[in-house]
C-alpha cells in the first residue's frame, strides 16, 4: 500500500513493490497474475486495515459510536496510507467496472458496519432507533468519506484533531452523542 500511497496507482511499478517487500519481482508475480491483481490486493488491504482498527475498538466494552466510526479517518500514518489507497481506487472505479464492483462491495461492508454500530448505539442508550436508520447511516458514511478526503488532500488544515472534532460535531447535530 505504501508505494501506491506515495506514487499513485499509475506510477506504481512491480519493481517498487518488490523492493519495498524485500523480494524479487519474480516472487511478486508468482503470487499475483499481474499489476492489477496487486493493486486490487492493495485495495482489499486498505479496507482490511480500517476494519481491523474498528475491531480493536470493539474489543473494549465501553466504546462509543464515535470511537468506532472515527477509526475510518486518516489520523495515523497507517490509516493515512490505507485511505490514500482507498481514494485512488474511487477515481479508478469510474472507468473500470471490475474496480467499481470491488470498491462497492467493500463500501457496502463499511456501510453495514456503520448501520450495525448505529443500532448498537440506540440499544445502548435505550433510545428508539429512527425509522430512517438506513438514511442516517448513509449520511454518516458520506460525511466520513468527505472528512477522509479533506484529511488527505488538505492535511495541514485538517489535522487529526479537526477531523475528529468535525465528526463529533456532526454526530451531535444529528442526535448522536459521542460519549455514549
Amino acid at each position: 500500500m505504501k508505494v501506491i500511497a506515495e506514487r499513485g496507482l499509475e506510477a506504481t511499478k512491480l519493481v517498487d513493490i518488490a523492493r519495498l517487500a524485500g523480494v524479487t519481482t519474480g516472487a511478486v508475480t508468482h503470487y499475483f497474475s499481474d499489476k492489477d491483481a496487486i493493486l486490487m490486493a492493495a485495495l482489499e488491504m486498505a479496507y482490511d486495515t480500517m476494519f481491523a482498527n474498528m475491531e480493536r475498538v470493539k474489543k473494549g466494552d465501553n466504546y462509543s459510536f464515535l470511537d468506532i466510526i472515527s477509526k475510518a479517518l486518516p489520523t495515523t500514518d497507517e490509516s493515512r496510507v490505507a485511505m490514500t489507497v482507498w481514494l485512488a481506487f474511487w477515481s479508478r472505479s469510474i472507468a473500470e467496472p471490475r474496480v467499481a464492483e470491488m470498491q462497492l462491495e467493500f463500501h457496502h461492508r463499511w456501510q453495514n458496519i456503520v448501520s450495525q454500530e448505529l443500532i448498537r448505539h440506540y440499544q445502548r442508550t435505550k433510545m428508539p432507533a429512527p425509522k430512517d436508520l438506513e438514511s442516517i447511516s448513509q449520511s454518516i458514511t458520506a460525511q466520513v468519506n468527505g472528512l477522509i478526503i479533506r484529511g488527505l488532500v488538505d492535511k495541514p488544515d485538517w489535522p487529526a484533531s479537526r477531523l475528529h472534532n468535525c465528526l463529533k460535531d456532526y454526530l451531535e447535530q444529528i442526535g448522536i452523542k459521542g460519549h455514549q
